[in-house]
């Protein structure tokens, strides 16, 4: 039945597309900065949906050398690490689960099939260009996993002109990164390429003991775009590989804590054909590969002849997004996404080799009429696992004058059960995709050309959450669509801007409430202030940042009981100095406070650090 429905729909699409040739050649929305909200290029100003926008110079002034801890200056986004660099990594966006909260890389989905969450602890900052982060679910455009919200993250792209440059660093725990790029552009043409080596010995990733958990990374990425008889043509490709140590309870006797290494492979690779074939209609074609792969290094001492524990997901996509100007006020985006995507896992002797294909339609509505704006977007969602879901989202915004806007929105979300609920220890092959209904509204003020107050609040109830339980049925134990829990939270915002320096301040207050034990879900914070003051001329840059959150509920590293990670302070400098032709010298001091604290429970962070990098950029 399904079948008849996407071909319906194809012939839809394709009708409207016919119909485009009768509305104007307009589709100008402004400056392209963002495009994760609504799929198409807009000023990051005129977004009705709660979004923020962190730009390279945001990215250089913090001083963080990793996503996490770049992310974690930002209120609203929880972050939580098993150790040190390479260690894994969760972010909780607005209360929602790590496995809730979509990660794109250019905008390719990296969220692996296991439902362990994006990879943030293997993606270097040294060739992110920005991080395009929308509050509130957006499965109604970019499909599964989009619950708490989306982050996009732009690696470096082809500009005008030849530039490149190197750069080398080091700091405490034995950590070294080195780099470089080369990129070229010449008319409609450009390429470009950058590679970064990183490694650190690292500290003790687990409290209590003594083997440090270090971490090699090498990353490249290459790039480039040309145009083609009036067919615009736009090529990504973008890896990290490399062995991270962590430490883990041995199958052996005593059972004691011990040391082990794993392999890790990231892969993202994309192409884009984008042109203009009717007035008022821009079709783009956009096709993607990705891998997230995990090799274990230890044979498992029960099954000493089979090969190594692994989890590997590969994902290949085709998506066709037409944009159609209905006049000058109204953009509509239609589209066609088809998925073949692939999950592999081999744990403690038990394994899954799990396909799965899913496709969608969507379509998104963008609508001007002087002081209103309204976006609605709905998509259509058939995965073979589970059958058909619809999602929406509805955005509002009304400009009461030229520096106020209020804001209204409302949406829906869904997580797919990933392969290793369905077929991992606990298997459900029966489970149904968690869902989420969003309401929010919100105000934003200009006061004069320098300044800007957000506030918002925001309401985010989750159903059908799977849960591991046993029954007398199953003693063994099962996942289940069982639980429930509900986020409500209050958000402002200050931004101030002058020509030489900015002040940025965030507050979250939040309740991520588990609705059926009234207990608050793990690892969030009910409250969290982020600051930031960066100051700069043609020669000298100065970053300082500041994050103070609360107290965390969390389960014991090694009985699993119920306990809390205490709130913390942290504050960190950056300062960088232009030395002349070309080269430049700078330096990073985190955790300046030597704060002792915890974002997992019995995890070690990273105590005061000291990090120094020489650059060479071509003028």
């Amino acid at each position: 039945m399904y079948k008849s429905v996407f071909i319906g729909g194809a012939l839809a699409l394709l009708s409207l597309l016919s119909l485009s040739v009768l509305a104007d050649d307009d589709t100008s929305l402004g400056t392209p900065i963002t495009v994760t909200a609504t799929r198409t290029p807009l000023i990051a100003d005129q977004e009705v949906a709660p979004m923020i926008v962190i730009t390279a110079q945001q990215i250089q002034l913090s001083g963080a050398q990793t996503i996490a801890g770049l992310l974690q200056q930002y209120a609203g986004l929880d972050v939580a690490s098993n150790g040190g660099p390479g260690q894994p990594t969760s972010v909780f966006l607005r209360g929602t689960d790590s496995n809730q909260t979509l990660v794109m890389i250019n905008g390719v989905k990296i969220n692996p099939a296991d439902g362990s969450g994006a990879a943030l602890q293997n993606i270097r900052l040294n060739d992110v260009e920005r991080i395009e982060i929308v509050k509130g679910p957006r499965a109604a455009l970019y499909g599964s996993d989009a619950i708490g919200g989306v982050i996009n993250i732009i690696t470096r792209q082809a500009t005008r002109g030849t530039h490149y440059g190197a750069y080398a660093g080091a700091g405490r725990y034995g950590t070294y990164d080195s780099g470089g790029h080369f990129d070229d552009g010449q008319g409609h043409s450009a390429f470009g390429v950058s590679a970064s080596d990183y490694h650190t010995d690292g500290f003790p990733a687990v409290a209590g003991t003594d083997f440090a958990s270090g971490n090699s990374d090498r990353t490249w990425n290459a790039y480039g775009r040309t145009e083609l008889g009036g067919v615009a043509l736009k090529l990504n490709h973008w890896q990290s590989t490399g062995n991270t140590q962590y430490t883990d309870f041995s199958l052996n006797p005593p059972f004691a804590l011990a040391p082990f290494d794993e392999t890790f492979q990231n892969q993202v690779s994309s192409a884009n054909l984008a042109g203009q074939f009717l007035s008022g209609w821009r079709s783009n074609l956009n096709l993607s590969h990705m891998l997230d792969e995990i090799g274990q290094l230890q044979n498992d001492p029960y099954n000493p002849s089979q090969t190594p524990d692994f989890v590997r997901t590969q994902r290949n996509v085709i998506d066709w997004q037409n944009n159609i100007a209905l006049g000058n006020d109204q953009l509509l985006t239609a589209g066609l996404y088809s998925e073949a995507q692939h999950a592999a896992s081999q744990s403690f002797g038990l394994g899954y080799d799990a396909p799965d294909r899913i496709n969608a339609l969507y379509l998104e509505d963008d609508l001007k009429l002087g002081k209103h704006r309204l976006v609605l977007a709905g998509r259509d969602t058939h995965d073979q696992a589970f059958g058909n879901h619809l999602t929406w989202n509805a955005d509002y915004g009304y400009d009461l004058t030229a520096d106020t806007r209020f804001t209204a929105g409302a949406g829906t979300g869904f997580r797919a059960p990933s392969a290793t609920e369905r077929f991992g220890f606990g298997g459900n092959p029966n489970l149904q995709p968690e869902t989420s209904r969003n309401l929010e509204v919100g105000v934003h003020q200009k006061i004069g050309d320098t300044q800007s107050i957000t506030l918002s609040a925001f309401q985010n109830k989750l159903d059908n959450l799977i849960e591991f339980v046993v029954t007398p049925s199953n003693l063994n134990g099962e996942n289940q669509n069982i639980a429930r829990a509900r986020v409500r939270g209050l958000e402002a915002g200050y931004q101030l801007t002058q020509h030489s320096w900015s002040w940025r301040t965030n507050l979250i207050f939040q309740q991520p409430e588990n609705r059926d034990t009234g207990t608050l879900l793990l690892r969030r914070s009910e409250r969290t202030l982020t600051t930031a003051l960066d100051w700069y001329n043609d020669h000298t840059s100065l970053g300082a940042h500041l994050i103070v959150t609360g107290p965390r509920n969390d389960l014991d590293f090694n009985t699993g009981a119920p306990v809390t990670d205490a709130g913390y302070v942290l504050a960190g400098v950056t300062l960088r100095q232009r030395l002349g032709h070309g080269f430049a010298i700078s330096g990073s001091l985190e955790n300046l406070l030597d704060t002792h604290y915890q974002t997992a429970a019995g995890y070690n962070t990273a105590g005061r650090s000291l990090f120094v990098r020489v650059e060479y950029q071509s003028r």
